[in-house]
């Protein structure tokens, strides 16, 4: 039960030399969350035994603008109040922080918010929430490193021009607020904690060039709307103002008023948190609030050019939207607080995740710091989207700084433990098939966070650690040979991969086995005999899918260290669209020499585009060049590959009607979807070692095809697919021209030791957002054509550079021929 002491009113005598210690602590009585009895409900002259006896069991004093300072504490309030462990003081006159507070071992909170406090001798070692926000601080103490339990330190408005080297000790601290002071170089000692995860330190001078962010972006929007506003229904409110609901220009939106003559919060100063909201707003991000401009309030007259010092903001309006748990309480300090009753998804918490680190990513780029990144600023909708709102500590930064490099790590911390927490969320068990699999990526991504977070407590990290996050990759793992030990599946794998590409060597290496030399014994013509006859069956035998085959490659897995960027929920929703919505012609680039990631391409699309509950498939069929059918060997594995004939007309009825000979042949299944690679012949010879190049400048055909069968282009690029061989053949040499004359590549490369044993290379398979094509009977348009062509160019380049970093070909170029 809460029980309150009223504070006396007449300022004089809280002044008066001549009050007894025990009139003192009277006056401190506030608020008593643990008494065992009603004492404290009159108390204006309780005897001293009854007042000592109280005093023992008191752990808490709130006293706001009771005009109290450091003589207004008895110098044994430690033995007074032994139980005291939290304190505030809002609003009172102290100048000097008292000393005798360390001696009161169980303090562990204490607030002097809005006094004149210039000077602090010592601190206390048990101190773990200290709140010193606009006073009068030039320094803070050197035993300040000896408060090892220190989490959360409020330091903002204040006169600080540095820290003391002592506070690199407090490896405990995990928040502190330093906005507008006076620090005129980054406080590295603070900036290099282990543990630092919410900082906000806006308004010192060492930011103070970094306005041009702001101004860069947003200049253009503080006059776009000057109609003048009046609030409407309250949505909400905080430190520096109140949101309110408007109509502007037909418009449902929320407006940001901020409160006048209000100058410095916790966080720092309105005015930073309206440039943090108005930047953040404007970079199209889909999960943070949109900023649609600004405006002037009611009465707010703009005269001779001169505007209001903080203009209205005219924010998104968010709907049916709740915050994602409660801010820290006085228990947890640094942590939100989750309602019990809380669970996720295994896929939501992905998507969650996914959503914040692209956010968290694009600001870690563009040199903005949150400062405040928990769920209690982040809204959710009971249809899945999410939001980050409240850019109150927020502040921009040089990215190419040292300084800057460890508030990205600081804003990593953050991001962290946030995904920790709604991890701990996962409700498991009511999981199905593909909520396993979203389980299986959740885990593979807190690996991921550990490791980073390894590397930068050993130093050894020197990036932005968001690259390592943002874009998403998923890890593919070979579901069918997981009980084979590793070693197994590298040796089979590397086996395979060789063998595959031997294959294409097979009319090559038919005059050895025909050469008299092969034939001069028994053993040598048994053996050629042998060989030949594999040609002859092989030429003989007709085309044929053969799933089975296509599963080996899941053990190149492992090899290529193959990721893909589809998560299982976007998968699903590819598949449910595939099934009954609508079709897909799946292009993949660059085609490379061997197209050893066809053979991965299909094992992935086999294993992770198969609806696991209801056995749904994005079943379809391939394309090779038409000389393919006439080559032993290669004809067979095209077949077994699903790939048939690319002949215009054979891939449209395939489209159209489900007809596709290798897939019909085994059980009459009919095929919905195209798979090919679009880039052909051409790329072969633009294919080599470290170059990324499509072809697809001057091709059309594709885009017809589309059209005329309804089918939706969905472009895909793999990095690393021209990095298993050296390609000495490129270009438009002689080589190039017989192989456009017999639509086969005929080129001369090499692997490990000038031999055709593929390299390593790191594989990854990105999928961009499918391009709608809507089916035209008759004839089609030609701006149509163009338009659909130049979409699906831009979308393989933005797909490429959106990738690339994390794919690990940060300085790639994609040129496209």
């Amino acid at each position: 039960m809460d029980v309150y002491a009223t504070p006396p009113k007449s300022s004089k005598s809280m002044e008066s030399t001549e009050d007894t210690d025990e009139k003192k602590l009277t006056r401190l009585l506030s608020l008593d969350k643990n008494a065992s009895s009603q004492i404290f409900t009159r108390f204006r002259s309780p005897s001293r035994a009854t007042l000592g006896n109280a005093l023992d069991h008191l752990l808490k004093l709130d006293l706001p603008n009771c005009n109290l300072n450091e003589k207004s504490l008895p110098k044994d309030l430690h033995e007074q109040l032994p139980n005291l462990t939290t304190l505030f003081f809002l609003k009172n006159n102290f100048t000097i922080y008292p000393s005798q507070l360390s001696l009161c071992t169980k303090l562990s909170m204490i607030s002097f918010k809005h006094n004149k406090i210039t000077t602090i001798k010592t601190i206390g070692k048990n101190i773990r929430w200290l709140i010193l926000t606009d006073n009068r601080i030039e320094q803070l103490p050197e035993d300040v490193g000896e408060c090892g339990g220190l989490q959360k330190l409020m330091l903002s408005n204040n006169l600080l021009t540095e820290f003391p080297s002592s506070i690199r000790k407090c490896s405990s601290l995990e928040l502190v607020r330093v906005s507008c002071n006076l620090l005129t170089r980054p406080p590295m000692q603070l900036l290099s904690l282990p543990n630092l995860r919410w900082l906000a330190c806006a308004g010192n001078p060492f930011l103070s060039k970094l306005s041009v962010h702001f101004d860069d972006v947003a200049s253009d929007l503080i006059s776009v709307n000057s109609t003048p506003t009046t609030p409407g229904k309250i949505l909400g409110s905080g430190a520096s103002g109140k949101i309110y609901q408007r109509k502007i220009s037909g418009r449902d939106v929320a407006v940001k008023i901020y409160e006048k003559g209000v100058k410095v919060t916790s966080d720092g100063r309105a005015l930073d948190e309206f440039r943090g909201q108005l930047f953040a707003g404007r970079l199209g991000l889909e999960h943070v609030v949109k900023c649609f401009g600004t405006c002037y309030g009611e009465g707010e007259k703009v005269e001779d050019g001169q505007s209001p010092a903080i203009p209205d903001l005219i924010l998104e309006l968010l709907e049916n939207y709740t915050p994602l748990a409660s801010p820290p309480s006085m228990t947890t300090c640094t942590r939100d607080v989750y309602s019990p009753t809380k669970y996720l998804l295994p896929s939501t918490i992905n998507k969650y995740i996914e959503a914040m680190a692209e956010t968290m990513h694009r600001f870690s780029n563009v040199g903005l710091a949150h400062g405040d990144f928990y769920s209690h600023n982040i809204l959710v909708s009971e249809e899945g989207d999410i939001k980050l709102t409240d850019f109150g500590a927020s502040f921009f930064y040089d990215t190419q700084s040292e300084y800057g490099r460890l508030i990205q790590y600081i804003e990593f911390r953050s991001f962290k433990i946030w995904c920790l927490e709604i991890m701990s969320l996962c409700e498991f068990d009511k999981a199905d098939a593909w909520e396993s699999q979203s389980h299986e990526d959740m885990q593979d991504f807190n690996v991921l966070l550990a490791s980073i977070n390894s590397r930068i407590r050993a130093d050894t990290f020197h990036g932005n650690p968001f690259n390592e996050v943002y874009p998403f990759l998923y890890k593919c793992k070979p579901e069918n040979f997981r009980t084979y030990p590793k070693l197994l599946r590298l040796l089979i794998g590397y086996s395979t991969a060789t063998l595959f590409t031997m294959s294409f060597l097979a009319l090559a290496v038919l005059p050895v086995f025909l050469h008299p030399f092969f034939w001069r014994t028994f053993g040598m013509r048994m053996f050629s005999t042998g060989v030949l006859a594999c040609y002859g069956v092989s030429y003989m035998l007709k085309p044929r899918e053969w799933p089975a085959f296509r599963r080996l490659a899941q053990t190149w897995y492992e090899l290529f260290d193959f990721q893909a960027n589809l998560s299982a929920h976007a998968r699903k929703i590819a598949i449910k669209e595939g099934q009954s919505e609508r079709k897909y012609i799946m292009c993949m680039h660059p085609h490379g020499i061997i197209p050893l990631q066809a053979m991965v391409w299909s094992a992935y699309c086999d294993q992770y585009f198969s609806d696991p509950i209801t056995g749904d498939t994005l079943y379809g069929f391939g394309a090779a060049a038409d000389v393919v059918k006439y080559l032993p060997f290669i004809k067979n594995i095209m077949g077994w590959l699903s790939a048939g004939s690319a002949n215009y007309d054979v891939l449209k009825r395939g489209l159209d009607e489900g007809i596709a000979e290798q897939c019909n042949v085994n059980n009459n299944r009919k095929p919905r979807h195209l798979f090919l690679l679009p880039g052909g012949v051409a790329e072969v010879f633009e294919s080599t070692v470290g170059h990324n190049a499509i072809v697809f400048k001057n091709r059309r055909g594709l885009v017809k095809l589309a059209i005329e069968t309804g089918s939706d282009l969905l472009p895909c690029y793999v990095f690393g697919g021209t990095d298993f061989y050296h390609n000495i053949a490129t270009g438009t040499g002689i080589l190039s021209r017989i192989s456009r004359k017999m639509k086969a590549g005929v080129t001369i490369f090499y692997g490990w030791f000038f031999l055709p044993l593929p390299f390593l290379p790191k594989v990854t398979l990105c999928v961009a957002d499918p391009i709608r094509v809507e089916k035209v009977e008759g004839e089609i348009p030609k701006e149509l054509i163009e338009s659909i062509h130049k979409e699906y160019i831009e979308a393989i380049k933005e797909l490429f550079e959106k990738y690339k970093v994390k794919a690990g070909y940060p300085d790639a170029v994609l040129d496209v021929k």
